[in-house]
């Protein structure tokens, strides 16, 4: 098993008390999930400093190496999970299981590449390797999600009720002063948040094999009546079809997808286009969702 290593200061007694039951809690992870390599995890460290909290996430972090990583977790965070509620231990084994498929992942995952030649991809190649990633370690943990975590789901919601203000304020500011730069930087910032954040859900309504209509109907109205409401189900597909495919099929798929995110981010009143120097322009698109 990976060692553990304790990197605060704590009594004889309750760095046992630790070791002893995230070995335990590792070891049934391995146990249940076939897919995971325990030789990968190197070091599993406990550490008073820890990344702290970002958004629902708990403080957690990884480092990659050659042929395998090391996770660190708040030393803190386990202990008030393993003393908290079943409901907090559960939460503690969903993020690190889920946080192992995504080491695993960047071990084994080689470029996706693009279509050859295709500058707009490319340019997108970027979110559409970061949704696939997401995705992907969502769909494999999605058996430790804890019962009633509503994947994110709200939140995408929250968010697509806010595009459609957030970006007619953004282009009125450009009207204003003209400055493409700073609508083109605000423009790829929320597509991006948006984009991992529909990945994230989607990755798990795969590993669950549900719909968002499943998880409550009135959710997925939202989606229906959204800015990405036409492209849900074209992404879903997408990325289905590029967790399962390698090489060239994967890349084709990657392409076609970084295609819809262009389609978003129309949507949020950007287009992008291809200069006949073959560079990379973005103008103001004619229309907002």
């Amino acid at each position: 098993m990976p060692l553990i290593e304790l990197q605060c200061l704590r009594a004889e007694t309750a760095a046992e008390t630790l070791r002893t039951s995230l070995s335990v809690l590792l070891a049934r992870l391995y146990e249940r999930d076939r897919g995971l390599d325990a030789a990968h995890l190197r070091v599993l460290v406990l550490r008073d400093d820890a990344a702290g909290h970002a958004g629902s996430a708990p403080p957690l972090s990884r480092d990659d190496e050659a042929g395998g990583f090391t996770i660190t977790l708040s030393a803190p965070f386990v202990e008030q999970s393993l003393a908290g509620e079943p409901e907090h231990v559960l939460q503690l084994v969903h993020a690190l299981h889920r946080e192992l498929w995504r080491g695993e992942l960047a071990l084994a995952q080689a470029p996706a590449g693009e279509a050859a030649g295709d500058a707009l991809a490319a340019q997108f190649a970027p979110i559409a390797r970061l949704m696939l990633d997401e995705y992907r370690a969502n769909r494999a943990s999605a058996w430790s999600l804890p019962t009633g975590a509503d994947l994110l789901l709200p939140h995408l919601l929250r968010l697509l009720d806010e595009l459609p203000d957030a970006s007619r304020r953004a282009l009125a500011d450009y009207r204003a002063d003209g400055d493409l730069d700073t609508l083109t930087g605000l423009a790829m910032a929320r597509l991006t948040h948006l984009m991992q954040t529909v990945a994230f859900s989607l990755g798990y309504l795969a590993g669950l094999q549900r719909s968002a209509a499943d998880i409550a109907p009135e959710l997925k109205a939202g989606i229906d009546a959204s800015l990405i409401g036409r492209e849900w189900p074209r992404i879903a597909a997408l990325l289905a079809g590029a967790a399962a495919g390698e090489g060239d099929a994967r890349a084709l798929q990657m392409s076609m997808l970084a295609t819809r995110i262009m389609a978003v981010l129309g949507s949020m009143g950007l287009h992008a286009r291809t200069g006949d120097d073959g560079t990379v322009w973005m103008d103001v698109a004619a229309t907002l969702h």
